[in-house]
């Protein structure tokens, strides 16, 4: 089978078999009244030894010669017609439309909260402790817009075009749910509480990161695929911890996203390029007029 097909299979199976592993470990390797955690646990063993296999097969997954992609987005992701990948894009698109939605309505709760605390001199200005998540919703909805875009554009062979701020907003939007996510568990001295959570976010930030390199010629194929399958695992991993219905949803966007463009970044990965034919013969002074045609533009080394 085709790595296009096998690696993100792999990727869905592994986040499900984590995801039990997760739940297991949260019902048994956690202290009810403490919160603290139990060493030694057979399921947090299992978890972190299905994790680092995991790490290592994505890994193998992203090695190897890759296609000289020339900096085009709309080659690399290429899926005209693949209904998979437009709607998985699509999907998460709206995913992240409802989780923007769902955290903006919860706005209203946590200044409420945030203004009782203030009363009692035990807060800041409230305005503040809401702005994060405004931002967060408003990028969150900017990042499912870009998504929708992008998907089009791939899915009916259009192009998108260099140096393109759009492509970046999936990026922006993670870079600030990254840091609303550790503001929330800075105070949490149980790393083992939220690092999942953590790291399927930086994966998933790293992995539109790179994504997006692809429409500023800086196409990484290896590092993409290895963030991107990293981030479905960590996301699907993570959906056993206790989230909000807001960050639920912006995790299953993770999920939908990254799955859509790594499966079409592999299939054209996979899919063999033309040779170019070796030159004729070449007529007295085409040497040199390739070499000036080459050096057009570019100032004289002794001027």
């Amino acid at each position: 089978m085709r790595k296009s097909v096998v690696c993100p299979i792999l990727a869905v199976a592994l986040g499900a078999a984590g995801f039990a592993l997760r739940k297991w470990e949260l019902s048994t390797a956690f202290e009810p009244e403490t919160g603290l955690v139990t060493p030694g646990m057979p399921s947090t063993i299992a978890l972190i030894a299905v994790s680092a296999a995991a790490v290592l097969l994505f890994l193998l997954c992203a090695m190897g010669k890759h296609a000289d992609f020339t900096g085009e987005f709309h080659q690399a992701f290429a899926a005209k017609g693949n209904t998979f990948f437009f709607s998985a894009a699509v999907l998460g698109a709206f995913l992240a439309f409802g989780g923007a939605a769902l955290e903006l309505a919860s706005v209203a709760g946590s200044y409420r909260e945030a203004r009782a605390m203030a009363l009692q001199g035990m807060g800041g200005n409230p305005f503040l402790a809401i702005l994060l998540p405004v931002v967060l919703a408003g990028f969150s909805a900017a990042a499912g817009a870009s998504v929708l875009m992008l998907a089009r554009k791939c899915y009916r062979g259009e192009t998108v075009e260099r140096m393109s701020g759009g492509v970046l907003l999936p990026a922006y939007a993670l870079c600030l749910w990254l840091i609303v996510a550790y503001q929330a568990r800075a105070s949490d001295p149980v790393i083992q509480d939220y690092i999942y959570e953590l790291l399927a976010i930086i994966c998933a930030l790293l992995a539109a990161y790179y994504l997006a390199g692809f429409a500023f010629q800086r196409p990484r194929p290896g590092k993409t695929v290895f963030f991107a399958l990293s981030g479905v695992y960590f996301s699907l991993v993570t959906l056993a911890d206790r989230h909000d219905p807001a960050t639920l949803l912006l995790y299953g966007f993770c999920v939908c996203y990254l799955l859509a463009f790594v499966t079409a970044l592999l299939a054209q990965d996979g899919r063999p390029r033309p040779v170019q034919e070796p030159e004729g013969p070449r007529m007295p002074g085409e040497a040199d007029q390739d070499n000036e045609i080459k050096l057009e533009g570019f100032p004289n080394e002794s001027e």
